[in-house]
């Protein structure tokens, strides 16, 4: 029912979209009140118990006759959708025009002149702000480059107007920091100020020749000011030194979608999302008629061999003759009691487990409800990894269905082998000594057991692999801590079954026979695994200081210290701007090399996401994300599945943050670590712009410099 109110919900904007001409205000009125109508018999048509299963679950139907349609003329609306409909921006040449030529000895003076103006069209509320801000920087920070840092830390949180005046304020006092002009000017650029953006990357591009992160900005800044050929010449250098630049592909997309070349504009999709997915760029290769598969992303953390811990049991050997029998039955006896104690136990935990997960979904309804009541819609809290582990997990769903298909066909052919050993069997005479009974009935056991032993043994590994891999990517696919856990105890009742199921045979047939010949054996006892937490092979830092990020696999903390007490918190938290912050834990001995560039990530994998939060406000807590039960370790010594971290790119968006790249520089030789991939405010930082950085953007598009010298 949620569903088809989500579905309702987007019946305007759905209809707008697809019509070939704007849609005129009539037209959406009638779509509104068509969607009231659909609402009206769906309500009608639901049953009184329903409606009082609903009443007791503290969701209540949105009303729609509160849907309105903000009044706008027809001219404004076709305006909109034009702009909408536009793939690439139209040519602005009275922004072009005033792009004033800035000699590098005034530039200065340039950046304070820009900073003057932009303050100058800023909210007073943004100036106090910024200023409180820029006081507890100072106290706080050990150099420009790392104040500039913290003032990053806003953009991340979705204040980019607060980051843009700390930005200027910062670059205004001090240039030598080529990394705080970059930034400076990817901010600018992103909040419609790329007439602004040029002459500073221009000046940076001639210092700096071939770093990626300056041409980047700088074909940016010439796309949003619709100067598509000269934004092609930078935006085709990027991706020469860097082949899977996110942004710069992404770009490059819409420019060749513009010239129609589909199947180009989907290679560059493609390429963006090789080391950075967003739910953007999915849909862009979607509507270029292509879909994403698992081959199109670089996920290199995995399972591991054992995450679950399964390797721990032991079990008890296979008799093939009677006196092993003898010796290892009570040993089976008790590991069988082990494996049915324990499924007692986690029954009893999945009925508690699964009336939580009732209760917590019923939660999400009501909130979901509340939001539509309030006038906006919904959404889904998913952990950032989820579609790539959704397309991991598909692919490795699909591989085990073929080799548990493939362990039937065996499982039949192990009966055949086990019913051939029974015939073939010739029975000793009834006088024969006690010896030769013996003998053949141990020859007997020996022919099957020894068969089932191989059969139980691979059936056995191939069931550890599928419980491993379905948990560990659970963690990441699944929205609700209780969720997780039922699935964990999904598969661990699974394996303790499989194990009570694949056992050695004729063990109670002959026990204690032919005692009088018997050969004496010792036994060695079982033991079950105790099913540790899924074991965490990833984990990053990013720390400005003022916001600090941890991802542990699936568990996430944004930490916010700042801390001062004019903050207007309903003024924070609810902005969101586009593009990349990448931060690198070396620098070079002669410090040639600029910004950070993306040329250090050149044939290394990454490891993607970080968080994805939407409405932040709490500026001195702790707020957690995903799985809200964290899995594996938090602290201390860190597997890190072979390799250590010296960079990583965090990839935002209009929905927060929304990848997080960790880009391996060095191999490693052992799989356990003193230290964790952490990149802290003392190495260097950048902001990367991007094409979707435009959304809800544009302030700064009026402030241009007349006749700058």
């Amino acid at each position: 029912m949620l569903l088809l109110l989500l579905t309702l919900t987007g019946v305007c904007q759905q209809k707008a979209k697809t019509k070939e001409k704007a849609p005129t205000q009539k037209e959406l009125n009638a779509s509104v009140k068509e969607m009231q109508a659909m609402m009206s018999e769906m309500m009608n048509e639901m049953s009184p118990e329903d409606k009082k299963m609903m009443d007791s679950m503290g969701i209540k139907m949105p009303d729609m006759k509160k849907v309105k349609i903000p009044a706008a003329s027809d001219k404004q609306l076709a305006e909109a959708w034009e702009d909408e409909q536009r793939i690439v921006p139209k040519k602005d040449l009275a922004r072009i025009a005033s792009i004033p030529k800035v000699a590098a000895g005034r530039l200065p003076a340039y950046v304070t002149a820009t900073h003057q103006k932009v303050t100058a069209k800023l909210d007073p509320k943004i100036i106090f702000t910024g200023n409180t801000v820029y006081t507890r920087i100072q106290s706080l920070a050990q150099s420009k480059q790392q104040a500039a840092n913290m003032a990053l830390g806003f953009w991340i949180s979705g204040q980019p107007e607060l980051t843009l005046y700390l930005l200027g304020k910062i670059c205004s006092e001090d240039i030598s920091q080529a990394d705080n002009l970059s930034n400076y000017a990817a901010v600018l650029t992103m909040l419609g100020g790329e007439q602004l953006a040029i002459p500073i990357l221009q000046n940076l591009n001639t210092k700096f020749r071939r770093n990626s992160t300056i041409l980047n900005n700088l074909g940016q800044a010439w796309f949003g000011l619709g100067d598509i050929t000269t934004a092609e010449k930078d935006l085709d250098s990027v991706t020469t030194i860097y082949p899977y630049h996110p942004q710069a592909n992404f770009t490059k997309a819409s420019i060749e979608e513009s010239k129609g070349n589909t199947a180009k504009a989907a290679e560059h999709v493609k390429k963006s999302l090789r080391h950075s997915y967003t739910k953007e760029r999915e849909a862009k290769l979607n509507q270029l008629g292509q879909k994403l598969v698992r081959k199109d992303l670089r996920i290199p953390f995995s399972a591991g061999s054992d995450p679950m811990g399964l390797e721990q049991t032991r079990r008890p050997d296979y008799p093939v003759s009677i006196a092993q029998i003898n010796a290892w039955l009570p040993a089976w006896n008790d590991f069988n009691s082990q494996c049915d104690k324990e499924i007692k136990i986690l029954e009893i935990a999945w009925d508690d487990v699964n009336a939580r997960y009732t209760q917590s979904i019923a939660k999400m309804s009501a909130n979901a409800m509340a939001t539509i009541n309030n006038g906006g819609l919904p959404t889904l809290s998913m952990h950032p990894l989820m579609r790539k582990a959704t397309l991991a997990l598909q692919e490795r769903r699909r591989y085990y269905e073929q080799r548990i298909k493939k362990e039937v066909d065996n499982y039949q052919s192990l009966l055949r082998d086990l019913d051939a050993v029974r015939k073939k069997r010739l029975l000793a005479a009834p006088e024969a000594p006690c010896s030769v009974h013996r003998d053949n009935i141990n020859k007997l056991l020996k022919g099957l057991n020894s068969r089932k032993k191989i059969y139980d043994q691979e059936t056995l590994n191939l069931y550890k692999r599928y419980c491993n891999d379905m948990v560990y990517w659970a963690q990441y696919t699944s929205v609700d801590a209780n969720a997780f856990k039922l699935i964990q105890i999904e598969f661990q009742l699974f394996w303790l079954r499989k194990n009570r199921e694949l056992q050695p045979l004729e063990m109670g047939s002959y026990k204690g026979a032919y005692s009088d010949c018997e050969e004496k054996e010792n036994a060695k006892p079982g033991k079950l695994a105790q099913f540790d937490d899924v074991a965490c092979n990833y984990r990053t830092t990013v720390d400005l200081i003022l916001v600090k990020y941890d991802m542990n696999c699936s568990h996430t903390t944004i930490t916010y210290t700042s801390n001062f007490q004019t903050v207007v918190e309903k003024e924070l938290g609810n902005k969101y701007m586009g593009g990349t912050i990448k931060t690198h834990a070396s620098i070079t001995a002669d410090g040639k090399i600029g910004p950070v560039g993306i040329e250090g990530t050149m044939g290394f994998d990454v490891e993607e996401q970080l968080d994805e939060n939407k409405n932040v406000t709490d500026w001195s807590g702790t707020v957690k994300t995903g799985v809200e039960a964290s899995v594996g370790i938090s602290e201390g010594p860190v597997k890190l599945g072979g390799k250590l971290s010296e960079e990583a790119e965090m990839e935002f968006g209009p929905n927060g943050i929304e990848d997080v790249n960790v880009t391996h520089g060095a191999e490693a030789t052992a799989g356990i670590y003193k230290q964790s991939v952490t990149i802290g405010t003392k190495e260097r930082v950048s902001l990367i712009s991007g094409k979707s950085t435009r959304t809800n953007s544009g302030s700064l598009k009026g402030v241009v410099f007349n006749g700058f010298k």
